[in-house]
């Protein structure tokens, strides 16, 4: 059997609380049925997408995400700012993005990178971008009424996506991802600790 899987680090309640009052203003200023909103409850941040793991493989992948992440300090980062994927084209992505602890994100991405590696998982070709996805859009249109949204934003507008909230970073969790059709359910599988050694 083989499961869903990929893994994040978890954001705090309060966290998910003040995504959640940002999205309902988003859905204010971006009224649209071709735009699909994540639920609050479920964002975080993503450093490594799985995709389907065979379900013998979960202990080695728990027990080298332990021996791997044990090596770094924990840290915090800022929620803080708006933006969307691609740099270039319609936005398919928007997205809240991180400051402070940028650099801590990534070298904790590429460490877990490397070792689901050593078990055979695909390596990651582009540089790892920390963010918190907020809304998908498949529309082409609507993307790019959301790039020029964003583009618009006075310095004051701005101001109110800046410095939303910290999050400390002790742990990362292997998360199981089910999705049916009220959305998908996020399940930690396991739980590793940032500065166990």
């Amino acid at each position: 059997m083989s499961l869903r899987s990929f893994i994040a680090v978890q954001l705090d309640p309060q966290n998910h609380a003040a995504l959640g009052t940002l999205i309902r203003r988003l859905q204010q200023e971006l009224p649209s049925d071709k735009i699909k909103w994540v639920s609050p409850a479920t964002i975080h941040l993503t450093l490594k997408f799985l995709g389907d793991v065979q379900d013998n493989l979960i202990v080695d992948l728990s027990r080298r995400l332990s021996e791997t992440v044990a090596l770094f300090d924990p840290f915090a980062f800022v929620i803080s700012g708006l933006g969307c994927f691609p740099p270039r084209g319609p936005a398919r992505v928007l997205w809240c993005g991180i400051h402070e602890g940028t650099e801590d994100l990534r070298a904790l991405a590429e460490a877990i990178d490397q070792a689901c590696g050593e078990l055979g998982f695909d390596l990651e070709h582009k540089r790892f971008t920390p963010h918190l996805t907020l809304a998908r859009i498949k529309d082409p249109r609507t993307g790019h009424e959301i790039r020029e949204y964003i583009e618009a934003l006075s310095p004051a507008q701005a101001g109110i996506f800046q410095d939303l909230g910290s999050q400390e970073v002790s742990e990362i969790a292997l998360m199981h991802s089910q999705l049916d059709r009220s959305g998908p359910t996020y399940t930690p599988m396991h739980r590793a600790a940032l500065g166990a050694n």
